[in-house]
């Protein structure tokens, strides 16, 4: 069946529009991917900018390390600071203080007047001009021929030398008049003190 004018003009029309609404989708579509590889480029520039910098501040960094001063080996920790210390002042001591006929530093010795505390006679000592942790203290304690002789070890601080105490218990001596000295000596330093006069009951 043949087609009327009127159905062909209306074909027509439809076939143009079909053209012009695709024609406009064509634009949009081509309008779209041009702006996708804009806004495309530009991350990446953004991106290699954001590397770029990062690599600037690991410089920076790398840098600074290098700058950073030296660590002191000798002060990594109080006990080495200390340490330091005393062998700066047992330095300062062999060179400052007397020496005897020995060669030996001339130790002062300080012997404190013996006291009783629950039944016991204390006796105690201080080396006061030396630093030392190698000495000897020796309590010589005389009564008449009697001679008895009781050995500390040194309890070194930051400015002396002390000897441990003897501590004796009743009965350790004899009872009676008794006198004591203390004699120090280490491989450096020598000393004898004072004697001390107490009793024993």
């Amino acid at each position: 069946m043949a087609k009327t004018k009127n159905q062909k003009s209306k074909d027509s029309r439809i076939a143009i529009t079909l053209k012009i609404v695709g024609g406009i989708l064509l634009i949009s579509l081509l309008f779209f991917l041009i702006l996708a590889g804009v806004k495309l480029l530009n991350h990446e520039e953004s991106h290699e900018e954001i590397i770029s910098d990062g690599n600037k501040n690991t410089a920076e960094i790398v840098d600074n390390t290098e700058k950073a001063p030296p660590v002191d080996e000798n002060n990594t920790t109080p006990g080495n600071e200390a340490k330091a210390k005393t062998d700066e002042l047992e330095k300062q001591q062999q060179k400052e203080i007397e020496k005897n006929e020995n060669g030996l530093r001339k130790a002062s010795v300080l012997l404190n007047e013996p006291y009783f505390a629950d039944g016991k006679t204390i006796i105690s000592s201080t080396i006061t001009n030396v630093v030392e942790t190698d000495g000897v203290c020796n309590y010589v304690f005389t009564n008449g021929a009697n001679s008895i002789t009781k050995t500390t070890k040194v309890l070194p601080n930051a400015k002396n030398t002390v000897c441990e105490a003897v501590v004796l218990e009743k009965g350790s001596l004899s009872a009676g008049q008794w006198k004591v000295r203390l004699e120090y000596k280490s491989n450096l330093s020598e000393g004898v003190s004072e004697t001390q006069t107490f009793t024993m009951q």
